[in-house]
């Protein structure tokens, strides 16, 4: 009777899902406003992503509901506001089992998130990877940004906060990813050196890897550099989690100026800090068009049987001049 029972509480917030999703998909219907109308979709796409880089995110959502709706389409930001925190791969296998007519999802690696991608497809659902590909997968495209061209950007930075050609360069990644999006960084930025300074060079690049898996965990390893002994000239953010934590930490630990510090993403509070000259620059990625390419890219494949494998988004360097003027264009 106990192993009943506890299938029953497992059960209950997966049937909840699956009664919300029907909703959804019978006539894909949503009361609009304070008037008491209803807007109807032709079809039903599910935005799919990690915890982290809220911002970021919500971003990237905002923008794809809008081009959705243009399109007739309703995006639907999938597991958002649940009782229950289910990981990314469990949203997307409720996902699969609801049927949606697409799947928008932050792509990995793991042996997992390529077979739920490849049995959406065998079951005939168009799956789009944003921002990280999945590339073993069957996924229709991959709208993103090309990992070497930031990582070159971040090299030219670099160059211009080392006027010398020498110092030290710690690399911020995340240990829990396993595609090679990091390395190719990494790489970007060690060429890009080699190129003007000689393959010889006095600048020392290095990487620390961040434990992102629990509440905070990035904040208080992030700060351990910051308390440390050897602070490094320069501190590169991969994302913008780590941006945020490492200009916290410059302000709290009174080491602003002493650390020069490459964002990643323009946030509101970013492009604050940019401004203010506690982070250098930052890496903009155009999180609207990224939205709205996930859409198009779906839109396309469903008329058509076909679209595009790689879809490119603008990537920009903000410095705190521009950080200014985008601040005050609001």
């Amino acid at each position: 009777m106990k192993s009943k029972k506890t299938w029953i509480l497992i059960s209950l917030p997966l049937i909840a899902m699956a009664v919300l999703l029907i909703f959804y998909r019978s006539g894909s219907r949503r009361r609009g406003g304070e008037t008491g109308e209803y807007a109807t979709y032709s079809r039903h796409y599910a935005l799919i992503t990690d915890e982290g880089d809220e911002d970021f995110w919500n971003d990237v959502y905002e923008s794809a509901l809008e081009k959705g709706k243009e399109r007739g389409v309703y995006v639907e930001r999938f597991g958002k506001n649940l009782a229950v925190d289910y990981d990314r791969n469990d949203l997307l296998d409720m996902a699969i089992r609801a049927s949606v007519d697409g799947i928008i999802v932050e792509g990995d690696d793991e042996e997992e998130t390529v077979s739920l991608i490849d049995s959406a497809v065998e079951q005939g659902i168009p799956v789009v990877t944003v921002l990280n590909d999945c590339i073993e997968s069957r996924r229709q495209c991959f709208v993103g940004s090309n990992s070497y061209n930031i990582g070159q950007e971040y090299g030219r930075q670099i160059l211009q906060m080392l006027p010398e050609g020498e110092g030290t360069v710690m690399v911020l990644t995340d240990e829990s990813r396993t595609d090679s999006s990091q390395n190719l960084i990494l790489l970007a930025i060690r060429e890009t050196l080699a190129e003007t300074l000689g393959d010889d060079n006095a600048v020392s690049v290095e990487t620390r890897s961040i434990d992102g898996s629990r509440s905070f965990s990035a904040e208080e390893s992030i700060r351990d550099i910051f308390l440390g002994d050897d602070l490094p000239d320069v501190l590169v953010c991969v994302n913008a989690v780590y941006t945020r934590c490492a200009y916290t930490a410059a302000v709290d630990y009174n080491q602003v100026g002493n650390v020069q510090i490459l964002g990643y993403y323009n946030s509101d509070a970013t492009l604050d800090a940019v401004s203010k000259n506690i982070v250098q620059a930052t890496v903009g990625l155009d999180s609207a068009q990224l939205g709205e390419l996930c859409v198009d890219a779906l839109d396309e494949y469903v008329e058509t049987g076909y679209t595009n494998g790689y879809m490119a988004v603008d990537i920009y360097v903000i410095t705190p001049e521009e950080a200014e003027e985008l601040m005050k264009e609001g």
